[in-house]
């Protein structure tokens, strides 16, 4: 995680995680909790914003040097204020592959042209540039562990042994699709605009951003579900968006309540829990409360609830506390803001998570 409190407009329109944010709305609580807390950046992440808006705005016919002209005349419309630096037009590498784009789509227009036909232009346009058409990502954990899952909009599955999730590697704008069999604990990122659905043994789980526990092995009579906070929405797939005229029966739980669902006669039952323990797992019950927490206390709670390996310089963060109360954030989400307090970095990849760390007084 970068140290945003020092970003100016050419470090917001770089920065992956605020570009995803502006286009795709990724990470919408944590962004909207920054604004609110850092009043002197606004100015300027909403210039970054506007500038990122421009540049992805309607593809025209544009040859290179317009392409270079239009970047050119957004930077230009910005107020000149002494913190902001002007942006170096081939300095990003993200930006530069958003112009070849503009310019072979421009090429492509003008090919058209000189071939009338709208057929032609959606089959020449397709072959640039096909975004309708996602590839689908599988992972089945053929390991004794828990397997974390970062899925595309930066929920977190945690998924037990022998279980298949699938998911595009890239959500629709509309919503957010993901298939399991097995065993696994969501935590999901929160988008009202967006919702998010579970397609598990003939049961549809349809969230906005919350956390549950669902448990759907191939050849169990029963699919169950169990919440651990929000509000979650399931129903039968036979029943549910199939096109008839019957609405399907709903229903709709909150934190500690379960359902199972029959697969053969497709009857839910639901009943309250004192625990939502399903899967008996650290993270059904782990509530990420800290007061003064030693850092090295925190990564170690991390690493048992996500089944992660943390590497840092324990040397340097050997004085760090933490003092915050973490919810169903995914686990991305998590370092986001642990990072952010003790000014600190971090880099996935996969199971492995290195954090840079100046240290703390």
């Amino acid at each position: 995680m970068n140290n945003y409190a020092d970003f100016r407009v050419t470090d917001w329109v770089e920065d992956g995680p605020f570009r995803r944010w502006v286009y795709y709305g990724e990470k919408a609580e944590f962004w909207n909790r920054f604004r609110q807390e850092h009043a002197g950046q606004l100015a300027e992440m909403d210039q970054a914003r506007e500038i990122l808006l421009a540049v992805r705005g309607p593809l025209e016919e544009l040859s290179e040097t317009e392409v270079k002209s239009l970047v050119g005349e957004i930077l230009n419309g910005i107020p000149d204020e002494p913190t902001i630096r002007p942006l170096p037009w081939w300095r990003s590498n993200w930006l530069k592959r958003a112009a070849m784009l503009l310019l072979v789509l421009g090429v492509a227009f003008s090919m058209v042209r000189q071939q009338p036909g709208l057929k032609k232009l959606q089959t020449l346009v397709a072959e640039v540039t096909d975004f309708s058409r996602p590839e689908t990502i599988e992972i089945v954990n053929t390991t004794r562990d828990i397997q974390l899952v970062n899925l595309p909009d930066g929920s977190s599955v945690l998924l037990k042994r022998n279980g298949r999730i699938t998911y595009p590697a890239q959500f629709l704008p509309e919503q957010r699709e993901v298939s399991l069999s097995g065993e696994a604990f969501f935590e999901v990122v929160k988008n009202p605009e967006q919702p998010f659905l579970v397609y598990s043994g003939g049961m549809v789980t349809k969230v906005k951003g919350t956390s549950f526990s669902i448990r759907a092995n191939d050849g169990d009579r029963e699919v169950e579900l169990v919440v651990k906070t929000g509000l979650v929405e399931v129903y039968a797939q036979e029943t549910g968006d199939n096109g008839s005229n019957t609405a399907p029966r709903k229903i709709l739980l909150k934190p500690n309540e379960q359902v199972t669902l029959n697969r053969k006669s497709l009857r839910m039952i639901t009943k309250t829990v004192e625990r939502p323990t399903l899967l008996n797992i650290p993270a059904e019950v782990q509530k990420f409360e800290f007061k003064r927490t030693p850092l090295l206390e925190v990564f170690a709670e991390l690493e048992n609830t996500y089944g992660i390996d943390i590497q840092a310089d324990y040397d340097a963060i050997a004085h760090c506390t933490l003092t915050a109360r973490l919810g169903d954030e995914p686990v991305n989400e998590k370092l986001d803001l642990i990072c952010a307090v003790v000014n600190a970095q971090y880099n996935i990849r996969g199971r492995v998570v290195t954090v840079t760390a100046q240290g703390c007084e």
